[in-house]
């Protein structure tokens, strides 16, 4: 009799030496299998995930078959009797071919229960029942989705990507995927959540300062601005908030109603009558902003706060507009240009500083409005001055026609060394205004006087080109940080914040006339800010016969002049220490000084918090999305500027 071909082959076909369902969901790419096919793993399958039962002439072929030859399905187990078999069908029937004794009987019974357990326990394990993703799972990946778009600038979108869909269906199968509203809602909670932790700093702090950074645009030619809170807590740590972005584009780009926005921002962050000062870029309508706040009382001394960074650069572009810079400017960007659009040369010119085993540094083009870009570009240059010429003169590379244009001559390559030298410092200055949370306005006049005194002062071996550039920067320096003193002039916030750091406190920089009119100004803003300090009164200490002939010689922290006085005695602090960690320690010591420096020295050198969005904005409002509503705009800036709050 030949082999019999069991009833699960029906349902069922094998591939190679596996075995797959043909009723599963072909979505799944049927995902039941069973390697080897035997037909015992199939049945089950069948009846549990399909409810499909063996037919009833199956059993009565399993009886009255005299064939030795069974299914897969059952067990075969001999007993000690030369014909005694019995067979084990897959609904637990005892199929008995003859008589057996009880004995091997119970053995039959309790192996077979033993071997179903076994195969119960894989089955599961296999099922996609240990996968399912329950409500509150499924919560937990919705959150941490919108965690992911926040911090890693992914449109909201993202989340019903196709993309997405496919590696979710591999990581999480049974995970339901979240709509585009309701993962923006999920957001708009994230932002709320982050806006309440702000708002309790913001509180807690008694002096805010703000930084505007204005006149970035977006791909769909959008204009924005952005407003940061900076404040010191009672740790004495510096904190910043981005605390919205606004479209200055649907409205008239007018003073009044930048000033109007500006007071409703304030106005949500209830900060309005806590506001020291607004750092702005030296923009004159944004300036004229400001001074339209109703809430802030600035006055000419206030209005002292502009980006130091913004002002720097400023004076570096008038200085280069000599005709020998430009012409050595216009020859440079020549060359750069002519990498940059070239692959040939760009790969020349790799394999070149691979060679002579020079660090792979891409070349940069100068831009008036991008900070450090000239000195840069002229670095650059200079270090990659043999690779650069060696491509040049490969005329398998480079034409002779566009060599002869852009080839820079010996005498410019040593008047490109002269600038790197004269410029290095103004870089050097300029990142140290640009570090956001160590670089306070009281850092600003010190640095540029040490920059005007050391790194720029004539010498009688400087060339004509050499000084004619420090004569002109020198001059538009002074013009634009106002170092010129005059007894009439009010004092700047930024001598204030000067002799507040302890570091600056001897305010060396400036005329005797100078430091005595800021000491008698912060004197005048102790009297008319003096605040309340509320001191435990110590249990009394006994005293030595020294202290009690001398009578007391404990300082009197109530009295200002005394902690004035107290101040300007102490040694100054290291230029290279942290000023917070030493107003930290001596806050008990000059509790009112400490109000007013806690005031003065958050104020920083510029305005580079606020401008670092316009990065931002380049990878969040992109060609493809030149549609993106304002308010997910806002919402995604204020998310990923203020992503350490989500942790």
């Amino acid at each position: 009799m030949g082999k019999r071909k069991s009833w699960v082959w029906s349902y069922a076909r094998r591939i190679g030496d596996r075995a797959f369902c043909d009723l599963c969901d072909k979505n799944t790419c049927n995902e039941y299998s069973c390697a080897g096919g035997t037909t015992g793993s199939l049945l089950r399958h069948l009846r549990n995930k399909h409810n499909i039962k063996p037919p009833e002439e199956s059993t009565t072929t399993w009886s009255e078959s005299g064939s030795n030859k069974q299914s897969n399905d059952s067990k075969e187990i001999h007993s000690e009797s030369k014909n005694n078999t019995i067979l084990i069908g897959q609904d637990d029937t005892i199929l008995v071919k003859e008589e057996i004794t009880p004995s091997i009987l119970d053995f039959v019974i309790n192996e077979n229960s033993k071997s179903r357990k076994r195969r119960r326990i894989s089955e599961k394990c296999g099922s996609d029942n240990d996968r399912e993703c329950n409500n509150e799972r499924t919560e937990l990946i919705h959150q941490a989705l919108a965690s992911l778009i926040a911090t890693n600038q992914l449109p909201i979108s993202f989340c019903s990507s196709p993309g997405f869909c496919q590696f979710m269906a591999i990581v999480e199968p049974s995970y339901k995927i979240c709509r585009d509203e309701a993962m923006k809602k999920r957001l708009c909670s994230l932002k709320l959540t982050i806006e309440d932790k702000i708002k309790k700093e913001l509180q807690n702090a008694k002096s805010v300062v703000c930084t505007i950074g204005a006149g970035w645009s977006s791909a769909g030619q959008n204009s924005y601005i952005t407003l940061t809170a900076h404040i010191i807590n009672k740790e004495w740590s510096p904190k910043s908030f981005t605390l919205a972005t606004l479209d200055m584009t649907s409205e008239p780009n007018t003073v009044e109603f930048i000033a109007e926005k500006l007071t409703c921002i304030l106005d949500d962050w209830q900060i309005n009558g806590k506001i020291t000062t607004i750092v702005t870029d030296n923009t004159q309508h944004l300036i004229n902003a400001v001074k339209l706040i109703p809430a802030i009382k600035i006055d000419d001394e206030n209005m002292d706060v502009m980006c130091a960074a913004n002002s720097l650069q400023s004076a570096i572009n008038v200085a280069l507009k000599e005709k020998n810079f430009s012409e050595i400017i216009k020859q440079c960007n020549a060359v750069v240009e002519h990498f940059r659009h070239s692959n040939a040369a760009k790969k020349s010119l790799l394999n070149e500083q691979q060679q002579l085993g020079i660090l792979h540094e891409s070349l940069v083009q100068y831009c008036e409005t991008r900070r450090n870009s000239i000195y840069l570009m002229f670095e650059l240059l200079l270090k990659n001055k043999r690779p650069i010429s060696n491509v040049l003169a490969d005329r398998t590379i480079t034409s002779s026609d566009i060599s002869r244009k852009i080839e820079i001559t010996k005498s410019q390559w040593l008047k490109i060394e002269n600038l790197v030298s004269l410029l290095k410092p103004l870089y050097v200055v300029t990142n140290l205004f640009c570090t956001e949370n160590h670089s306070p306005a009281s850092m600003v006049r010190p640095l540029i006087a040490r920059l005007l005194d050391h790194h720029l002062k004539l010498k009688e071996t400087d060339d004509v080109l050499t000084k004619n550039f420090k004569r002109t920067i020198i001059s538009e320096i002074k013009e634009r940080f106002k170092l010129s003193w005059n007894e009439t002039n009010s004092v700047p916030v930024k001598q204030i914040a000067s002799f507040l750091d302890p570091r600056y406190k001897d305010l060396e920089f400036e005329s005797i006339s100078a430091r005595e009119k800021i000491q008698s100004s912060v004197k005048d803003l102790l009297e008319r800010c003096r605040p309340e300090i509320n001191l435990e009164k110590d249990p009394p200490i006994q005293r030595s016969d020294l202290e009690y002939l001398y009578g007391n010689i404990t300082i009197d922290i109530n009295d200002l002049t005394i902690q004035l006085q107290t101040y300007i005695a102490e040694p100054p602090l290291r230029f290279d220490l942290n000023p917070y960690d030493w107003w930290k320690s001596k806050e008990n010591k000059y509790p009112a000084l400490a109000t007013l420096a806690k005031q003065y020295i958050a104020i920083p050198a510029s305005s580079v918090s606020s401008e670092k969005c316009f990065s931002t904005a380049d990878n969040l409002v992109t060609s493809k999305r030149t549609n993106l509503l304002m308010d997910n705009v806002n919402m995604l800036m204020f998310l990923y500027h203020n992503r350490k709050l989500l942790q």
